[in-house]
């Protein structure tokens, strides 16, 4: 954390190194093709880590730390709280709203959650716009071999926006291989509204492994609603397997069909 960055006076983000790293793009073709980027995951940030920030930096005013989230799980309720009376909130960092997913036979057609799911909507806030644009990232070299997904295709609805219970999914992109010892490795379909209701598939559900594709049946426990896919692996190159398990998670999201 840069703690410059959290002046009370005035907020500096320049300063703030966004590191990147570089992969080879094996779907490409031509010079202008050949590597795609990837801004490097420092982790998860919980309110605790910001309340933490806050205080290292000298903001805090006296407030302890249980304060701070306090407050912080104040405004999160009350952000809720206008979200499920349908407003679309603001915080200056993103911009959210909810939505309706699934069709409606008619006019006077009621929600159904067999049919239906609300989903939650977030862009970019036009206040956290510019300061993206004032920020430089930074390559960083070193070992770069990460899961990468490009492309995931539902073969039975032949979408790429939905998912068919008991159909084939076809997940492309490099270092794929799902393989590690460690009881988190596996291909995920995280369900955005409910986490509880992700579902795992281990190596030995997975049809095809290796490090350009993935091949699986979709999972036929998939409740309704809206996922994303995500793949965790011990998987470096050849039979070599890193201590840690790697994650990445596709930004699109699927619906049942």
């Amino acid at each position: 954390m840069n703690i410059n960055t959290l002046n009370a006076a005035k907020a500096e983000h320049k300063s703030n190194e966004v590191p990147f790293a570089l992969y080879k793009n094996n779907f490409g073709s031509g010079k202008g093709s050949a590597y795609f980027a990837r801004i490097i995951n420092q982790g998860t940030c919980t309110d605790e880590d910001l309340a933490c920030d806050i205080i290292a930096a000298g903001l805090a005013s006296g407030l302890t730390k249980e304060t701070l989230l306090e407050v912080a799980a104040l405004f999160r309720n009350a952000k809720i709280a206008r979200l499920l009376t349908g407003c679309t909130v603001d915080d200056g960092v993103t911009r959210c709203t909810l939505g309706l997913s699934g069709s409606f036979i008619s006019q006077n057609d009621p929600y159904s959650p067999e049919r239906h799911s609300v989903t939650l909507n977030c862009n970019t806030s036009s206040k956290m716009k510019p300061i993206i644009k004032e920020v430089t990232p930074t390559l960083r070299q070193g070992n770069t071999i990460l899961p990468t997904i490009t492309e995931v295709h539902d073969l039975e609805s032949g979408g790429s926006d939905t998912l068919t219970q008991n159909g084939f999914l076809e997940v492309k992109g490099a270092n794929l291989t799902i393989a590690g010892e460690n009881e988190d490795v596996g291909l995920y379909f995280v369900n955005t509204e409910d986490e509880s209701k992700t579902v795992r598939l281990g190596a030995d559900k997975i049809g095809r492994s290796n490090p350009s594709s993935l091949c699986c049946v979709v999972p036929s426990e998939l409740a309704a609603g809206t996922y994303k896919i995500m793949i965790r692996t011990q998987h470096l190159s050849g039979k070599t397997l890193a201590k840690d398990t790697r994650e990445y998670v596709f930004e699109g999201e699927f619906r049942l069909a």
